[in-house]
């Protein structure tokens, strides 16, 4: 009698789960690869290569796209040919050149590409949470193995802080750490267990880690530190932290040119917007004072001192937004959508560094001015 007892309430137990499994995979959950070991004979975050899959956001699926991991596990809808002799514009950043929220060929990156029609190249290395430390590893991966003739970096708002270990401590990235009075540049290595690899597989439970964020609600825990936004943070602690992210941006600087192998004409930086505040004029004038904002403005100070050119995305955003009340966001995600993507390629194919690169200004903005 017990043992029945035990298998009835073992299989009330079980049941909805197998349902729940079962009715999920008729569903869209998320399914991106995962990340290859990072380690001192693979440093390079990449994921697996030559695999479509769904990404989703949302318990109600709220966002849906189709991706492609490529030959070398980064999310762009072309193969990387390192031997191809073509003129190559390398983009590099995190998750907004990875860009998992906009279907494959829809990127920044990937509208470039294609609107070249084969007259050049335009390859993306993106991981979601590089930050500018990473960035520079990235670069000197690219120069290694692609040899471009010129780079654009993307430079988000948690960029600066971010590179430091002091800051996060993610495994598989490089961070900018202090040794002996001064930064170096230091690995956390990386590696997904089998038992992972194995949990993976569950529909079930990647929409409760992807779609759910229970995987960003279990690090918040871990990390009880960190605050929940810069807003957070004290004035002493404002103040350090920008003064630490100046350090950072210096020390990045200072070694992108070996990193690289480019001089400052073959390098672009696109800088990001203040977004949300962008779409309210109080909200704006808020965040002058904010950390983003102020390191947007140190950061583009030192770039120009250095002879870097800037595309400052946030008087183009503002122009646009005011002009026809258009957004470059999710309502539930603050990455960039198609028309972000769309006017981001577009800035970078007016650039003058675009021109020296393919020859010529106007052969991708007309393929890319769509609305």
């Amino acid at each position: 009698m017990l043992k029945k007892i035990g298998l009835y309430t073992l299989l009330v137990a079980v049941m909805p789960l197998v349902i729940l499994e079962l009715g999920l995979r008729f569903m869209p959950v998320s399914s991106p690869p995962y990340l290859l070991p990072v380690t001192a004979s693979n440093p390079v975050p990449r994921y697996q290569p030559n695999l479509d899959y769904h990404f989703s956001w949302g318990p109600d699926f709220e966002l849906v796209t189709v991706k492609r991991s490529n030959n070398y596990g980064y999310a762009h809808s072309a193969d990387y040919r390192p031997e191809a002799t073509t003129p190559l514009l390398m983009v590099i950043g995190d998750s907004f050149v990875e860009a998992q929220q906009v279907n494959a060929g829809k990127s920044a990156p990937e509208l470039l590409h294609a609107a070249l029609q084969g007259a050049g190249r335009v390859y993306s290395i993106g991981v979601s949470g590089a930050p500018l430390s990473q960035y520079l590893v990235f670069a000197d991966y690219a120069r290694r193995t692609f040899r471009p003739d010129a780079m654009a970096f993307f430079v988000i708002g948690n960029d600066f802080d971010e590179s430091l270990l002091k800051y996060k401590s993610e495994p598989r990235f490089h961070y900018f750490d202090e040794r002996d009075g001064a930064l170096a540049l230091t690995r956390r290595d990386y590696a997904l267990s089998d038992a992972k690899k194995v949990l993976r597989h569950s529909a079930l439970l990647r929409y409760v880690m992807y779609n759910c964020a229970a995987e960003h609600r279990v690090q918040a825990l871990l990390d009880r530190s960190a605050p929940a936004t810069y807003a957070d943070l004290s004035p002493a602690e404002l103040e350090e932290r920008l003064r630490d992210s100046e350090r950072a941006v210096d020390y990045f600087f200072e070694r992108l040119p070996s990193m690289s192998g480019l001089d400052s004409r073959a390098i672009q930086f696109v800088l990001d917007a203040v977004r949300p505040a962008i779409y309210s004029e109080a909200a704006l004038k808020a965040a002058e004072s904010g950390f983003h904002e102020r390191m947007r403005r140190y950061f583009a100070a030192q770039a120009a001192a250095r002879g870097y050119a800037v595309i400052d995305l946030q008087p183009v955003f503002i122009a646009r937004h005011r002009r026809d009340g258009t957004r470059f966001d999710f309502a539930t995600d603050n990455h960039w959508n198609e028309l972000g993507h769309r006017i981001v390629a577009d800035e970078l194919a007016r650039s003058a560094l675009f021109g020296r690169v393919f020859r010529s200004r106007e052969l991708v903005p007309a393929v890319l001015r769509k609305d």
